[in-house]
């Protein structure tokens, strides 16, 4: 099933809709289904109410708000309008265990469509939600089920929770692109549903029905209890899940949800700033968070044992997550270890992972009171359990960590950041790295965003790519200013890269991707083209020599269609003739003649796949040479057509194919 925090309505649900809209909801609330609720989202609901709420009680189980906002061929696209924040469905956490990422961990993709400015935003979203729970955005490498960052119709949407078995859209769509909304879409992710639609609301906000824009009603449903979890949290106004007073108003200062009044006043709702303190202790409740413990992103940092230097309770369970810039390595010293000991560190220990979670390679397992030597990661992640199971009373530990970029790097696809990306990079560094990936393969490097101090000169901040694996290698560019560098490829498996601040302006820095990259049309069979091989960065395409064009395959090439025709006469044939021509055509060809000419045409065969209105297969006659000249016929089928002669001396003759049946074609003569 599929779970949208805000999803688009099919043609299907559209027209059951419209036929319901005419029910008065205003006439029938008081009567029917309650005052406070606004005659929409009561347990009496029930599908034999109408078609309006069979529909209701279908978004119900599979989904959550949305907006009407405008109608293509076969859709009706429900938009999101990030300024008015006017898009979802509900925020009490899902009730459906399926829908947890399992150990929190979030693979992403983030599609290519996308700024530089708006990846960083992502990234900052999401490390606001790895920064007061823990849950963990990776990018996505083989994992089966993952998000991807995209424009929908939809505008701003999200399934809720994990769908499984694959990909799920996260979209971003215009006017959504903001830090607030991102972290709002991020908690659909999670498996928040909206916090007005929780079954216990009515306690806490009252819906203003007639305040509300016509065909809005549903986006107001309440949920059933067994339908989300609030995991006993109070109700939250300030939740970033929460609607605010005039989302989805007839007027901007008609109130649609109006909170209720405490000793202050009534409470503000609708925030996009910052998680709550309510959206945090849920999300750690849903994630079953440890009580001890911390995501540290800072590039430098402390932490210790609870009660540290006066002993750690027995039973303890604490996990610290160090996160720092891709491409920074983790360094991590321990100053005072002084825990209970025991064969193997049973009972009491420290654990240490090279990673993002509990599944990453082991650093090492520590107790006693015997220092462990300095630990580093081999990328910018590091995850610290710390467990108690005995009454033994000593100081704990305590441990210093630092973040160190540049480094040797041997893998063969990655990501490099500058330091503190997508935040401003520090001043006065250095860092220098050195990629090394496969023997026989080449460097590919690809800049996602690009922002560092601009100078005519690059004197102040710089990056610094050179071809090789020091920094006496030729120098492929020295880069700075705003414009991301061309893509970069090495000319052996090895490239060398020295980012460098100044102490004075700081900037958002740089996100680039390498990986190993070959020259597929090197390879015997020239990359499986029938004729010409282009290799590009990262991939490789195929060409076709002049007069010819790639088939369907995009690797053969068949005889070009279409084009300019100044001949007195000559022939004209559908792609591929005398052979069935190929789907998915479409042929143009203009004949001139000189002025005073006229053109005529006969067609010595005819057979095109076709009905009464030629709707699949067609040719079109045409004086003149636009498409909208003046039209001698349409032709399909197999009768041939009768000779045609131009008012001008110009025609255009437009051959179109589908994707499905496909016939032996046309042969025609031009004379003028």
């Amino acid at each position: 099933a599929v779970f949208w925090g805000d999803i688009a309505l099919d043609d299907e649900d559209l027209k059951i809709f419209q036929i319901d809209r005419t029910i008065d909801l205003t006439q029938h609330s008081n009567e029917r289904l309650g005052h406070n609720t606004g005659g929409l989202g009561e347990h009496g609901m029930s599908k034999k109410r109408g078609a309006l709420y069979q529909l209701i009680d279908r978004i119900r189980r599979f989904g959550s708000g949305f907006e009407q906002n405008n109608t293509s061929k076969g859709r009706t696209v429900i938009k999101f309008s990030g300024k008015n924040e006017k898009n979802r469905f509900p925020r009490a956490a899902t009730s459906r265990t399926e829908r947890i990422w399992p150990g929190g961990v979030i693979p992403y993709v983030i599609g290519g469509n996308f700024t530089g400015t708006q990846r960083a935003m992502f990234k900052q979203a999401m490390r606001h939600w790895e920064k007061y729970t823990c849950v963990t955005f990776i990018e996505r490498s083989d994992e089966e089920s993952y998000i991807v960052f995209t424009y929908r119709p939809c505008g701003c949407c999200s399934y809720v929770g994990r769908r499984g078995n694959g990909p799920q859209a996260i979209s971003i769509g215009k006017n959504c692109d903001k830090f607030g909304i991102v972290v709002h879409e991020l908690g659909h992710v999670i498996g928040f549903w909206h916090e007005h639609t929780r079954p216990d609301r009515d306690d806490h906000v009252t819906i203003i029905r007639e305040n509300i824009q016509p065909g809005q009603e549903y986006n107001f449903l309440k949920m059933e209890p067994g339908e989300v979890n609030s995991l006993g949290e109070p109700y939250d106004f300030d939740s970033i899940m929460h609607y605010a007073r005039n989302t989805f108003s007839r007027g901007m200062f008609l109130d649609t949800i109006l909170p209720s009044r405490d000793d202050n006043g009534p409470p503000a709702i609708g925030q996009r700033t910052r998680l709550s303190k309510g959206d945090i202790a849920q999300a750690r409740k849903l994630y079953r968070c440890p009580a001890c413990g911390e995501t540290l992103q800072e590039s430098t940092g402390n932490f210790s044992s609870p009660g540290f230097p006066n002993g750690y309770p027995s039973y303890t369970h604490c996990i610290w997550r160090i996160s720092v810039t891709p491409g920074e390595k983790i360094v991590l010293n321990f100053t005072t270890m002084d825990l209970y000991k025991s064969s193997l560190c049973w009972y009491d220990y420290i654990e240490v992972r090279d990673g993002y979670w509990r599944k990453s390679p082991l650093l090492g397992r520590f107790c006693g009171d015997k220092l462990p030597e300095v630990l580093a990661s081999s990328d910018s992640r590091m995850w610290i359990e710390f467990r108690s199971s005995s009454n033994w009373v000593g100081k704990g530990f305590a441990a210093i960590y630092e973040a160190i970029c540049g480094g040797e790097i041997h893998k063969n696809e990655g990501q490099i950041q500058s330091p503190n990306y997508p935040d401003d990079y520090r001043p006065m560094k250095e860092c220098v790295w050195k990629i090394t990936v496969s023997e026989n393969y080449n460097v590919g490097l690809t800049f996602q965003a690009f922002e560092i101090e601009r100078h005519d000169n690059c004197a102040y901040d710089y990056l610094e790519i050179r071809d090789g694996m020091n920094e006496n290698s030729p120098l492929i560019g020295h880069f700075c200013g705003y414009d991301k560098p061309e893509d970069i490829r090495s000319t052996s498996n090895t490239l060398w890269m020295k980012f460098v601040s100044d102490g004075t302006v700081n900037k958002a820095g740089f996100a680039a991707n390498f990986f190993k990259e070959e020259d597929e049309c090197a390879k015997p069979d020239n990359g499986g083209c029938e004729q010409r091989c282009v290799n590009t960065l990262g991939s490789y395409q195929c060409a076709c020599d002049p007069g010819y064009e790639l088939g369907p395959d995009k690797k053969s090439c068949e005889a070009a269609c279409g084009g300019l025709l100044t001949k007195l006469n000559g022939t004209i044939t559908t792609p591929g003739w005398p052979k069935e021509y190929p789907p998915n055509k479409n042929c143009v060809w203009q004949v001139v003649a000189p002025t005073q000419y006229r053109i005529s045409m006969k067609f010595e065969f005819f057979e095109l796949e076709g009905n009464e209105v030629c709707k699949y297969d067609y040719v079109e006659i045409r004086s003149g040479l636009s498409s909208d000249s003046k039209l001698h016929g349409k032709f399909c089928g197999t009768e041939v057509p009768e000779v045609i002669t131009s008012q001008y001396n110009n025609m255009r003759i437009e051959f179109r194919s589908d994707n499905t049946v496909s016939k032996k074609g046309f042969k025609a003569h031009f004379f003028s």
